[in-house]
């Protein structure tokens, strides 16, 4: 008796937690229906009226939904097209209810709720009445609707969808077809049915949270008033990418043609002769700011070495790899300008050790003989970088580059192909920005225009980016590729030489070709000097200022050895004079290039700074099989 009164009691529980989540289930909010009732006028306007049935249970929807309408749909050319909607009627259960339109993400957001009223558990239903242009397709022998029901983006599970659409002027269809599934799959689970110029599709299956209902209707064509003039707008939108991207070489070809004309010829290439007298008996310092056309922490490193050989000081290693600097007072063999740096470095103290302490004597010493070789060359007089015409080159490309974007800014792919490009932009905007750094009175002008339009360019490209697939446009990829690239060639070959840049520059060639290489009769060099350990201090430092210094200690090893050679101007503790070797040498003679430049370089830094389909239609047909779930438009509904 007990066991039958368990079993019962079991019985029972089971049988009310059954109908518990039953009715539970049952209750999941969801769109019981979603019906769509769509005119169309002879004006190619269509009417549409939305029914849309939900069950509220106080989760997702609690004061009412949210009707997303896209703002953009994609035409035959892949190309975003603007879409407006005008909104006629809103009801709640057949009665007006307050609404609010927004636009995020691309979306027309309609919020139909009353924010003062929490909706009880159950069953609402939705109208939204609203008319839009241009969702028509045009082809050569028919018109037709492709229209995205639901849409792809709802939330909510869609327990039966339908739509009927009514053809103008009783006209009936010439075919039909229907898309089920998520964005761009092909399912067919759906029924349609011929009433006349009435056709009535119904899904048989329920959908899911992001699956749809796409339909498509062709009609005759000219029952309703096509747009002109179709053809050559079509023929625009196909081959637009052509005439911006020709108009765009055409104005940089055209720029880049006067810009060298007006700049000049290349003068002739002077032969380069071998020649192991510096030229014009020019100091290692200006040998090097000709050759770097620029001032840099070797010529300084080169003067110091040329000071030490001609007796002035001494330069010492310690074991510890510090340098420093002993004063000699030999100061008869100095330039006016070797001068004036050993008086600042040796100001106060006749040893000065090589580190940021002394940072003062070498910050004035290297000041010194900055402005001097500032006074004795003029850059401009043997090579002109032209960087007027590199500014205003850039400036123009961008505008090219801001222009194409904006005229192809529907183009699918055009932003993503930009973003795959970005790297050729940055370098040619590198280009632009050295040209534009410390020019005179450019530097401002060309900054405040330079970089709006840079910031222009990506805002551009990132927008369009966002409205791409994952299919880059190569045309355009290919256009932003190339035309910088062009432009850095530009850039690149528009500096050039003067006559006299030209001649003094082979000359320079010249000595450090016979610097660099160890056998002179590989030069055709008449009578070379001989080699000696006073030819090899000579021109040590000129080895320095042409950064050649290890091709010159090789060159001369074998002379060095034999000699014993053991320099005064210079000491390394490192070494020992009893098993004195060229290759010891030469690697503590490298550093006298490396960390000796290392330590200058650190010394002139202040102890407090650091470093560090056919027709004339913009839509493609859905309603030849072509089509898919999701085509035609989109949007979905949320809740709120």
């Amino acid at each position: 008796m007990k066991k039958k009164k368990i079993l019962l009691l079991l019985a029972s529980i089971t049988i009310l937690l059954t109908a518990s989540l039953g009715g539970f289930a049952q209750q999941q909010e969801r769109i019981i229906r979603f019906h769509s009732d769509i005119k169309i006028e002879t004006d190619g306007r269509i009417e549409v009226a939305e029914h849309i049935r939900v069950y509220a249970g106080g989760d997702k929807i609690r004061r009412g939904i949210i009707r997303e309408l896209p703002l953009t749909r994609k035409d035959k050319w892949k190309r975003n097209v603007r879409m407006d909607y005008t909104i006629l009627e809103v009801q709640r259960n057949g009665v007006n209810t307050p609404y609010e339109i927004e636009k995020e993400s691309g979306n027309m957001l309609i919020y139909i709720r009353d924010m003062n009223v929490l909706l009880d558990p159950g069953e609402y239903e939705f109208t939204v009445v609203y008319e839009s242009y241009r969702q028509i397709g045009f082809f050569d022998n028919f018109d037709e609707l492709y229209w995205n029901v639901t849409g792809n983006t709802s939330i909510f599970a869609v327990e039966q969808a339908s739509a009927a659409i009514t053809l103008p002027r009783n006209a009936n269809a010439i075919r039909t077809d229907f898309y089920t599934g998520v964005e761009g799959a092909t399912g067919k689970d759906c029924t349609v049915e011929d009433r006349g110029n009435i056709q009535v599709f119904t899904s048989t299956r329920r959908l899911a949270p992001r699956e749809g209902l796409t339909v498509a209707v062709a009609f005759p064509r000219d029952v309703i008033t096509r747009p002109t003039p179709a053809k050559a707008k079509a023929f625009w939108n196909k081959y637009s990418f052509v005439f911006c991207a020709m108009a765009g070489l055409l104005i940089m070809a055209v720029f880049f043609f006067i810009s060298l004309l007006k700049v000049g010829k290349r003068p002739a290439k002077p032969v380069v002769i071998p020649t192991f007298r510096p030229p014009r008996d020019l100091s290692p310092a200006s040998v090097n700011y000709l050759t770097e056309r620029k001032y840099i922490n070797a010529a300084f490193t080169a003067t110091l070495v040329e000071m030490a050989v001609k007796g002035a000081m001494r330069i010492r290693c310690d074991e510890k790899k510090k340098y420093s600097l002993l004063n000699t007072n030999d100061t008869e063999r100095l330039r006016p300008e070797e001068k004036q740096m050993h008086e600042a470095l040796f100001k106060s103290e006749e040893t000065v050790s090589v580190d940021k302490d002394n940072h003062d004597f070498f910050s004035s010493a290297n000041n010194y003989l900055q402005r001097s070789l500032y006074r004795q060359w003029k850059i401009t007089d043997f090579f002109r970088t032209h960087k007027e015409h590199i500014i205003y080159g850039g400036i123009l490309l961008n505008w090219v580059f801001d222009l194409y974007l904006i005229f192809m800014g529907t183009l699918e792919g055009v932003g993503l192909a930009f973003g795959n490009m970005w790297y050729f932009v940055v370098l040619e905007y590198g280009f632009l920005f050295a040209a534009c750094y410390k020019h005179k009175n450019e530097t401002l002008l060309s900054t405040l225009i330079a970089i709006p339009m840079f910031g222009l360019l990506f805002v551009i490209a990132a927008r369009l980016a966002d409205d791409t697939s994952e299919i880059m446009h190569l045309p355009t990829a290919v256009f932003f590729a190339v035309m910088s690239i062009a432009y850095i060639i530009y850039a690149l070959r528009i500096k050039r030489f003067t006559p006299e840049g030209a001649k003094l520059d082979a000359e320079l060639k010249g000595f450090g070709m016979y610097m660099k290489t160890a056998e002179e009769h590989r030069l055709n060099i008449l009578t070379p000097p001989e080699r000696t350990p006073e030819l090899f201090e000579r021109l040590l430092p000129y080895a320095i200022a042409l950064n050649v210094s290890n091709e010159w200690c090789e060159k001369f090893g074998d002379v060095l050895l034999k000699a014993k050679y053991c320099p005064q101007w210079y000491g390394d503790e490192r070494l020992s004079t009893a098993h004195f070797s060229t290759a010891d040498f030469t690697s503590s003679f490298t550093a006298l290039g490396t960390s000796f430049s290392s330590s200058l370089i650190s010394s002139k830094i202040a102890p407090s700074e650091s470093s560090g389909s056919s027709g004339s239609s913009d839509w493609s047909s859905g309603s030849g099989g072509g089509g898919y779930s999701g085509g035609g438009g989109g949007g979905g509904v949320r809740g709120c």
